[in-house]
């Protein structure tokens, strides 16, 4: 059987004269071209052939392909190759070859690999442990939150109300630009969604990979570093999202607004692919507002995104509403103009959250508290129901 090939995209020659090479000559099977890690880790291959310039040499990817029983082989910088040599270990990688070889040598590689992946691995790839779910896991689910302003401080309070009703809550923060759940509370960001997609999917899953809160739920903090976006995928992400609802019996999951196909603009689609991809398993959506002319705007604007998504039912709230019911009224009529919530709610503004934010607690009492455990036990019933 001739070996599979994935190949990095690159700008340099090696990519157009070894696809040319094996259309005329044969001797492997080229699945396709790789432009992002999604694109790895859904693809079946025996041999991942990247130079040493591509975008998509990680370490963690490197292991990823590893473990799944495939190899990687980076064509190298040949004219340093000493400190290229150390690079390449350092990235776990084993096999190499000079940028300058040639599609027999490639090849020849190639089939090394799948040689000895076929007698120690006779298995398809799988992206994952095999995992049996749970069985409560059908009346599991997965409520995504997104918005302007707000949404970090109705996150942890609604987690906090919802935990107090059923067995278990986790608390996930996948947003992309501005993680801040684990910094509101006070926690500490590791572990973080990494390194529990690791977790997840070495089977090591266990009370350590999360964050917990004594208010009785955990967290699974963000990534404060922005690179760190790049290592994990919207198919991982995905994967998490389908893990955790498994595993609690409500998983909170809060994304960036930012819901846009971006693909066409290279270094911004795999990261708000993430929050669309998350968005896509949602059972519920709650979009956090403003009460404000403003606010109304990104609201609908953030309703619009959602729905070119999801069709779960969608809730909305409005933090900091003032009290006036005149202005209530205007905003529900504009709101219900273009689109009727399953729910609709407005949450008080409250000094006392200030005070709290600043010493990382939740804040028990207060409109604002007091509204908000409303609202839970309204979407819980309703989940029930």
């Amino acid at each position: 059987m001739e070996p599979r090939l994935l190949v990095g995209a690159s700008q340099l020659g090696w990519v157009t004269t070894l696809t040319q090479w094996v259309s005329e000559h044969g001797g492997a099977q080229l699945v396709g071209q790789a432009l992002t890690a999604d694109d790895v880790l859904i693809a079946d291959f025996d041999l991942l052939v990247l130079d040493g310039w591509s975008s998509l040499l990680s370490r963690r990817l490197v292991d990823q392909v590893q473990r799944d029983g495939a190899a990687v082989l980076v064509l190298a910088n040949s004219d340093r190759p000493e400190a290229e040599a150390n690079r390449l270990r350092e990235l776990g990688v084993s096999l190499s070859l000079p940028v300058t070889a040639t599609p027999e040598q490639i090849l020849a590689r190639a089939s090394e690999v799948a040689a000895v992946r076929r007698f120690t691995q006779p298995r398809t790839k799988q992206s994952a442990p095999e995992r049996t779910p749970s069985a409560t896991a059908p009346g599991n689910k997965v409520m995504v939150l997104l918005g302007e302003n707000g949404v970090t401080e109705v996150a942890v309070n609604l987690a906090a109300a919802i935990a107090r009703l059923v067995q278990s809550v986790v608390l996930a923060d996948f947003d992309t630009v501005a993680p801040s759940i684990a910094q509101r509370l006070h926690l500490s960001i590791l572990p973080n969604l990494l390194s529990v997609s690791d977790h997840l999917r070495n089977g090591r899953f266990d009370g350590t990979s999360v964050v917990p809160h004594p208010a009785g739920f955990a967290v699974i903090p963000g990534l404060a570093n922005s690179r760190e976006w790049d290592e994990l995928t919207s198919v991982e992400a995905d994967e998490l999202v389908g893990a955790l609802r498994e595993r609690f019996t409500v998983t909170l999951a809060v994304v960036h607004p930012i819901l846009e196909d971006l693909a066409p603009l290279s270094g911004l689609e795999a990261r708000f692919d993430v929050g669309r991809r998350v968005v896509a398993r949602a059972d519920q959506v709650l979009v956090v507002g403003t009460g404000s002319p403003v606010g109304l705007v990104r609201t609908l604007s953030t309703v619009a995104d959602v729905r070119s998504i999801t069709d779960a039912p969608l809730h909305v709230t409005v933090n900091r509403m003032p009290a006036d019911r005149f202005l209530r009224a205007e905003w529900v009529r504009e709101l219900i103009h273009t689109f009727t919530p399953d729910s609709l709610s407005f949450l008080p503004f409250d000094r006392r959250l200030i005070k709290a934010a600043w010493d990382g607690r939740l804040e028990d009492g207060g409109p604002f508290a007091k509204e908000l455990r409303r609202v839970t036990g309204h979407l819980v019933n309703g989940w029930a129901a």
